[in-house]
């Protein structure tokens, strides 16, 4: 007798079945798609929503961001090294100019004595010492600038051997204040003499007043205090209030100025030495 197949119970669902194993991709279990790169979880929680930080959908996106980091350092210092270099050839090319700059004003000084005497004419020696290395319009310009040099020299030069009464006064008061003044002082007044035109002059004049001064007392004392006052005027008492005028006297208004001219010219007579040159 065969055994009796029971006929399944309606409702009941069939017994599973293991299925044989498949290949497809979509049938693979999930896994960690950090494995192999040996993240920390700490690492793995800066990913929300599949990008890290929010920037990133994958490790390629990181490396890429990384590669260009890279690339725009290496071109920074190419930069910087090209910025060096020139650097050094801009310094190197200042440093030519200014050698070529101080041999021509070694030349000036050597030819101005002989082109004043010659009447401020250049002969064609002077010339060739004044433009040697140079051509064409650098050369038309080298001489220009000598001869406006020149006459600015010789105007400022008349103006100075005017204050005094002459060339042979202005020398003999040249040679008094060498053997009467300061090392110090002779340095702030060969400043101011060599200063704007107005400050010029009047240092001539304080000089000159000082040298008078000694002239008539017999005596070449090294600091003259000027102690002899003009009525109604009074010395600087201290260099801060000089200077508040000087300042005045220099600047465009104070040029126009005559009358202070003339009072700052006054007051500076009879200042004390120590005040003008910075003892007090």
């Amino acid at each position: 007798m065969s055994e009796a197949i029971t006929p399944p119970v309606e409702g009941t669902p069939p017994p599973a079945v293991d299925a044989p194993p498949s290949g497809l991709p979509s049938e693979q279990p999930a896994g960690d798609v950090y494995d192999g790169f040996n993240l920390s979880d700490d690492v793995k929680a800066k990913f929300k929503d599949g990008k890290l930080n929010g920037r990133f959908g994958s490790l390629d996106d990181v490396l890429v961001k990384l590669k260009e980091a890279e690339d725009f350092k290496s071109a920074t210092i190419s930069e910087q090294k090209k910025l060096e270099g020139n650097t050094q050839v801009q310094q190197e090319q200042l440093k030519q100019e200014q050698t070529k700059v101080d041999a021509q004003n070694t030349v000036i000084q050597e030819i101005l004595p002989s082109f004043m005497e010659n009447g401020m004419t250049l002969t064609a020696e002077m010339e060739e010492k004044l433009t040697v290395g140079l051509t064409g319009t650098e050369k038309e310009l080298a001489i220009y600038k000598f001869r406006d040099g020149a006459r600015n020299l010789a105007d400022r030069t008349n103006s100075a051997y005017a204050v005094v009464g002459g060339k042979e006064n202005y020398q003999s008061m040249q040679v008094w204040a060498k053997e009467n003044l300061s090392v110090e002082h002779q340095k702030v007044f060969t400043a101011d003499v060599n200063g704007t035109p107005e400050a010029s002059i009047i240092a001539i004049e304080w000089l000159n007043s000082k040298y008078q001064t000694a002239l008539k007392d017999g005596s070449a004392p090294r600091r003259i205090e000027g102690s002899h006052h003009t009525e109604g005027l009074r010395p600087y008492a201290d260099r801060k209030e000089l200077y508040k005028d000087k300042d005045y006297i220099e600047s465009p208004a104070g040029r126009r100025d005559t009358a202070a001219q003339k009072q700052y010219r006054a007051r500076m007579k009879i200042t004390p030495d120590a005040v003008i040159f910075g003892n007090r």
